[in-house]
């Protein structure tokens, strides 16, 4: 059974787990059968089930974490194609990012702290809303705990997909513009 140890096995295992949750989501259409959370969901399973620890798993997690950074880069592409609407709205932008980016630190803090978690715990939390490989680095530098963080930024990620599209129809929210800055 080495070859359940295997790190390209494993990561083949992730890909096709994932590969079969979009399909599932796809043919349902329901929105929490979310293909992240039901990989991540079927591989703890897995590993429970053959007795594969985290540490073993995750060897293979550098090959995954190498292609999350030119993705991260690879987003610029559809901003730089936007960039006449984005010159055109740079003050609303600017305004809404740094009202969301301040209610959503200041409310993670104040939050955590008054359910009594530890500054390394708040310093994970803190990066919640950005993308998980500049939010590792974030807590990498304050002295967070990068694993909890990817967590925490996954689950954001999830209940903004999840939540954020029937959140603005049930608020009457139908400007494109207004969507794209507050998702």
């Amino acid at each position: 059974m080495n070859y359940l140890e295997n790190e390209f096995f494993l990561l083949a295992v992730t890909f096709g787990v994932f590969f079969l949750a979009k399909l599932l989501q796809k043919k349902t259409g329901i929105m929490l059968l979310n293909p992240i959370l039901l990989t991540i969901a079927l591989l703890i399973i897995f590993l429970k089930a053959a007795n594969i620890s985290y540490e073993t798993y995750n060897k293979g997690g550098h090959l995954i974490e190498f292609w999350l950074k030119p993705a991260v880069v690879a987003l610029g592409v559809p901003l730089y194609l936007q960039l006449e609407t984005i010159k055109k709205q740079l003050l609303p932008i600017l305004l809404s990012q740094l009202a969301g980016c301040i209610v959503g630190v200041v409310s993670v803090v104040l939050i955590a702290k008054w359910m009594g978690a530890s500054d390394e715990i708040i310093y994970s939390l803190v990066p919640k809303s950005v993308t998980t490989p500049i939010a590792m680095e974030v807590t990498k530098s304050l002295g967070g705990i990068p694993s909890l963080t990817a967590a925490v930024v996954v689950c954001v990620g999830l209940l903004g997909g999840i939540l954020g599209l029937k959140t603005m129809k049930l608020t009457r929210i139908g400007s494109p513009m207004a969507q794209g800055l507050s998702l």
